[in-house]
């Protein structure tokens, strides 16, 4: 018999199942909205998606969803989305990176980076065809932790679980991402959407570690260093049949 408060197969499996449904819809959220089916989903259901997991998942994430569908409501059309998302992550001189080993090495493709590719193929994936950026990106690392809480529901056992590697990654570029955010001037609404969703993953992140302990007590993050099918829950993931990482 399980102790009093202690959590059903059933319980964890559902926590693990709504914890990659909610990585999952942000690491859709932030790649480029440029078909409209991007920005519909943004528009319409973003917000809501994101609250129901937020709330199953006890996330302390009320106030930031408010924001977010404040930022949500005044944006205009399809048009002031994509150009609110160039100005902050694409146009020169870029003014927030989206590739988080410049945050961890201060470099392009260094050995941050290069520790996160070999957690990718680990797990026995690649990056898709499809997508053309490095594997350090923020949407590419989100839908690996995604794809790893599915494996947890499923039963399926990885070299590395989704704890272990936000505790060796994201934890540690996150906070800077969210300070470059704001240096960039991201509190007026469609930029600030992109702030909001940072601040929810913060969040999320943060709720998430708060028991952290490795893994069999033995994972390391590859880098070495010291300090450091899923799901698809809003119609854009469905509409979109491009996937950042793919099976090896």
């Amino acid at each position: 018999m399980l102790p009093a408060g202690a959590p059903s197969q059933h319980g964890m499996t559902q926590k693990a199942t709504d914890r990659a449904a909610f990585y999952l819809c942000l690491a859709r959220a932030f790649l480029a909205p440029q078909e409209r089916a991007a920005y519909d989903a943004i528009k319409l259901h973003l917000a809501d998606d994101l609250g129901e997991l937020a709330a199953a998942l006890n996330y302390p994430a009320a106030d930031h969803l408010g924001n977010l569908r404040q930022a949500v409501a005044k944006v205009s059309d399809h048009l002031a989305l994509l150009q609110a998302y160039s100005k902050l992550f694409l146009a020169p001189p870029v003014p927030v990176t989206l590739n988080a080993g410049r945050y961890l090495d201060g470099a392009v493709m260094g050995r941050a980076t290069v520790a996160i590719e070999k957690c990718y193929r680990d797990a026995g994936l690649d990056r898709a065809g499809s997508f053309h950026d490095l594997p350090d990106h923020v949407s590419l690392q989100l839908e690996f932790v995604a794809y790893l809480c599915a494996s947890e529901a499923t039963g399926s056992t990885l070299a590395v679980n989704a704890d272990d590697f936000l505790a060796s990654f994201v934890h540690y570029w996150l906070p800077p991402f969210v300070t470059a955010l704001e240096r960039a001037g991201a509190q007026e609404a469609p930029a600030r959407i992109y702030l909001c969703l940072a601040r929810l993953l913060q969040v999320a992140v943060d709720h998430d570690l708060r028991d952290y302990r490795p893994a069999h007590g033995k994972w390391r993050a590859p880098r070495g260093e010291q300090a450091g099918q899923v799901l698809a829950p809003f119609p854009a993931a469905k509409a979109d049949p491009r996937r950042a990482l793919a099976r090896r």
